[in-house]
């Protein structure tokens, strides 16, 4: 990807952002912004704690508590996605109903991806129904590896 293009992406997710924080009617703030605005930039899954060196570095020192409210917010309305298995934060790049998500871990690399397939999500969760289990939240997590990593 290009610098150009990496631009384009943060300036599209920051737009998008903007306009679910207008249709909700809650502010994306200074702090919000800039969190958000550096996960787009990452290109991987970031913890926290890198979230709060790396705002360090522009001269903000937040707590933790400050961080994981942001990223609560941001979380809430489905700005980013919490990876559980390697406790580390991704923007949203998808459009999901009630934030419904298949995201694809890789457990060499740790890169994530939505998987943009409802039919999927569905017959999973179905499934699980029907063994009598449900979700915690509306995300399932796989794990494998990535074309990347296969090749290697």
């Amino acid at each position: 990807m290009t610098g150009q293009d990496r631009s384009d992406n943060i300036a599209r997710g920051l737009r998008q952002a903007e306009e679910v924080c207008t249709r909700h009617g809650v502010r994306l703030t200074r702090l919000r912004r800039a969190i958000l605005e550096l996960l787009l930039a990452a290109g991987s899954p970031v913890k926290a704690y890198d979230l709060i060196e790396q705002m360090r570095g522009k001269g903000e020192r937040l707590t933790p508590a400050t961080i994981y409210r942001t990223l609560d917010f941001l979380l809430q309305y489905g700005l980013v996605h919490r990876i559980n298995s390697t406790n580390t934060f991704i923007p949203c790049t998808g459009n999901h109903d009630e934030h419904a998500l298949l995201m694809f871990v890789c457990s060499e690399c740790h890169q994530a991806e939505e998987l943009d397939d409802p039919a999927l999500y569905e017959s999973m969760r179905a499934r699980l129904r029907e063994m009598g289990r449900s979700l915690r939240d509306n995300s399932i997590e796989i794990q494998g590896r990535c074309e990347k990593c296969a090749r290697e």
